[in-house]
């Protein structure tokens, strides 16, 4: 019964959100955190996770639905020949690799594009998934201490 007391919480459900919405939209988290969260540090540390595994989640499960997405599109594709176009997503790829490549991405994804959407274009540009994943946890863990330090400013 004390299990079900601590799930019914308002502070567990809260740090829960706070994790979930942090792996999705890791700025969404990071406010939601500094705002109904007391302790600042138990809110970076959600936050932070939240992203980190998020990160983890679409960095992986990016790779596999690439794969799957190619197989999808080969095996209705055998009649037709393969006409590589270019769109605008394409250029705007293009553009963002020569201008920074990953390390501009990885640095933008967390805050500005959602983690998720930064990793799948992410895994499309490089295929070592760890270094991704080492470097989205680093740029998760300095915009969250950044966000943190700063907040006290706009108060």
């Amino acid at each position: 019964m004390a299990i079900l007391g601590v799930l019914t919480d308002e502070g567990f459900l809260h740090l829960v959100g706070i994790f979930l919405l942090s792996g999705v939209k890791f700025l969404g988290g990071l406010i939601w955190a500094i705002a109904f969260i007391e302790n600042d540090l138990i809110g970076w540390f959600v936050s932070a996770l939240g992203g980190i595994f998020g990160s983890f989640i679409w960095i992986f499960l990016g790779h596999w639905i690439q794969d799957k997405w190619i197989q999808f599109s080969a095996s209705g594709n055998k009649n037709r020949a393969s006409v590589k176009r270019f769109s605008k997503k394409n250029r705007w790829l293009v553009r963002i690799k020569q201008k920074g490549g990953v390390y501009l991405l990885v640095f933008l994804a967390p805050l500005i594009i959602s983690i998720p959407v930064g990793c799948l274009i992410l895994t499309s540009m490089e295929s070592n998934r760890y270094r991704l994943l080492m470097l989205m946890t680093i740029s998760v863990l300095l915009w969250g201490t950044a966000m943190y330090c700063l907040y006290p400013f706009f108060l």
